[in-house]
């Protein structure tokens, strides 16, 4: 089963490609997916 990650993201541009790289690298060393549903996390 695959570990879900749920990321709310308030503010600025920057804010947001910070959440990116956050989701893509946990991705890619705990294999985790990105939710958009707090609740399946």
């Amino acid at each position: 089963m695959t570990k879900k990650l749920f990321i709310k993201t308030f503010g600025c541009q920057m804010n947001d490609y910070d959440s990116r790289r956050i989701v893509d690298l946990l991705a890619q060393s705990h294999g985790m997916e990105k939710t958009d549903d707090a609740q399946s996390a």
